[in-house]
């Protein structure tokens, strides 16, 4: 399995993508103190068959913080291989990992090239575990663009996720990503919102894929996206 996962982060780096498709993700406040892991992803958007890829490695400090590396390509007029950025993320768990609910941020540095602006960011991220295997899960991002060209304002992101893991088998679940532009044009209609289900599950004892859609309703978003990860544990 471990072969397979290294052929994937292989494959990410020969083959196309753009940058427009959503990669993200809805994520915890933490991971654990022992959590070390690498991570591969691929969004499909089916409208003009364009896709966007990453990859991840995360790795715990402690019980409370983690540090992650991002990196991802994009397609430009020169290049269907081309880099888009680099960023560093620092997690910080608030509360006790084994309590109901749980809150923490993640720091993001991020560095681009030609001329563009990198950006820094201060996200807010919340989990409620319930009984009978079901979680929630909301966060807040926001991101300051600094450097050359950089935009005024504050960009207003946010995720959401109900989830129930079923007994001894997968996680079901739906997650809404949204957009309210920048702080200094706040809108709805004319931003990127899109909601959709998805499954996760083990594959192996420290493997998990996930599969997903995203399906838009605003004017500006793709009418779908398939969305596939695939996380070795180390």
């Amino acid at each position: 399995m471990k072969r397979l996962f290294l052929g994937l982060l292989f494959f990410v780096i020969l083959t196309p993508s753009v940058f427009a498709q959503n990669t993200g993700g809805v994520f915890p406040p933490g991971f654990g103190d022992d959590h070390k892991s690498a991570q591969y992803r691929i969004a499909i958007n089916t409208d003009n068959d364009r896709f966007n890829q990453r990859i991840h490695y995360q790795q715990s400090i402690d019980d409370k913080r983690l540090w992650r590396v991002v990196a991802q390509t994009r397609e430009t007029g020169s290049s269907d291989f081309d880099f888009d950025f680099i960023q560093a993320e620092l997690f910080w768990e608030f509360s006790d990992p084994k309590d109901s609910y749980r809150s923490g941020v993640r720091f993001d540095a991020r560095v681009r090239d030609d001329n563009r602006p990198g950006q820094i960011g201060l996200n807010w991220n919340h989990q409620w575990k319930f009984d009978k295997g079901w979680r929630a899960r909301l966060v807040a991002l926001t991101a300051l663009q600094i450097g050359e060209n950089r935009a005024d304002g504050i960009s207003l992101s946010p995720r959401a996720q109900i989830a129930k893991t079923l007994e001894n088998g997968p996680t079901l679940g739906v997650e809404y990503f949204g957009s309210f532009g920048n702080s200094e044009d706040i809108t709805f209609k004319n931003a990127r919102h899109t909601i959709g289900p998805f499954i996760s599950t083990k594959i192996a004892s420290k493997t998990t894929i996930m599969g997903g859609a995203q399906f838009g309703f605003t004017d500006v978003a793709p009418d779908a996206e398939l969305r596939l990860w695939l996380t070795q544990g180390f």
